[in-house]
């Protein structure tokens, strides 16, 4: 039994340390995501749902978060003219701090059902923006 014990312990440790523990960040850690509308979806729906996902961040005590987002400029090859794209949208989510996020619920599976109902993550990112450049 004192074995078994042993090997239990042993194994739970090992999971821990393997892990990976946080990147420093001399700042704020961030989530950027590029999202393109999709076919069925639209740029309104994709903006309600960035309000929705604002609402729950700050009714979750997460007041120091900052969610932007913002249409990609596109530019037209043959005129060089450029406008703002109503397909895809450049979002950061910049952390109030390193704390675990609340847990999810059914406002959050709310919101997330509005991005997805609207639009696909092109890609994404973790980044760490340095103090310098925040305000």
């Amino acid at each position: 039994m004192g074995k078994l014990l042993c090997l239990a312990l042993l194994a739970c440790s090992v999971s821990l340390f393997a892990q990976n523990p946080p990147l420093a960040c001399n700042g704020r850690s961030a989530t950027v995501r590029i999202s393109d509308v999709t076919p069925n979806g639209t740029a309104k729906g994709f903006m309600e749902a960035v309000a929705a996902h604002r609402a729950w961040l700050f009714s979750h005590g997460l007041s120091k978060d900052e969610v932007i987002t913002v249409p990609v400029i596109v530019r037209d090859e043959k005129t060089n003219a450029r406008s703002y794209s109503d397909k895809e949208f450049w979002s950061i989510h910049i952390h109030g701090s390193n704390d675990a996020e609340p847990k999810h619920d059914a406002a959050y599976d709310a919101f997330v059902k509005m991005y997805r109902d609207n639009s696909d993550i092109k890609s994404a990112y973790d980044v760490c923006l340095p103090n310098s450049s925040l305000k």
